[in-house]
C-alpha cells in the first residue's frame, strides 16, 4: 500500500504510515471496550478535574531546604500557597518557621545571655 500523504510504501495491516505517521484509512482502530467509556483510570494522563493542587504532598528535598534555610522556605512557600497548593505552602512555612525558631532560641542562648552576665558583673 502507498501512503496517500506522502507516498511512501508499506504493509497494509500498519495502523499508520511509519514515515509521516498518516492514519491508515484500510485499518479500524480496535478498542477493548467494545463502545463503552473507558474509566477515568485507564488513561495515563489524569485528567484535570482530578487534580486538586491543594491536597498535593510536599516535596522533601523543599521541606528540608525551608529547614537549612529559612528565607527559602518562606518564599517557596508563599509561592506555592499563591498557585493554591495550600498542603504544600503550609509544610514549607512550617519547616522555615521552626527552623527560624530554633536559630533565635540558639541565638538568645549563646549571644544575649553571656551578653547579660557581662552587664551584670559590671
Amino acid at each position: 500500500m502507498y501512503c496517500t500523504k506522502c507516498g511512501s510504501m508499506f504493509d497494509d495491516r500498519q495502523p499508520c504510515c511509519p514515515f509521516c505517521k498518516a492514519p491508515n484509512p484500510a485499518v479500524q482502530p480496535k478498542t477493548q471496550f467494545h463502545g463503552q467509556i473507558p474509566p477515568p483510570y485507564f488513561y495515563n494522563n489524569v485528567p484535570p478535574y482530578y487534580f486538586d493542587p491543594s491536597v498535593q504532598p510536599p516535596e522533601t528535598a523543599l521541606v528540608v531546604l525551608s529547614a537549612i534555610i529559612p528565607i527559602a522556605g518562606l518564599i517557596i512557600g508563599l509561592i506555592c500557597l499563591g498557585n493554591n497548593e495550600k498542603r504544600a505552602g503550609r509544610a514549607y512555612l512550617i519547616a522555615a518557621a521552626i527552623s527560624f525558631g530554633i536559630s533565635l532560641i540558639l541565638f538568645m542562648i549563646f549571644m544575649l545571655i553571656p551578653l547579660l552576665f557581662v552587664v551584670m558583673i559590671s
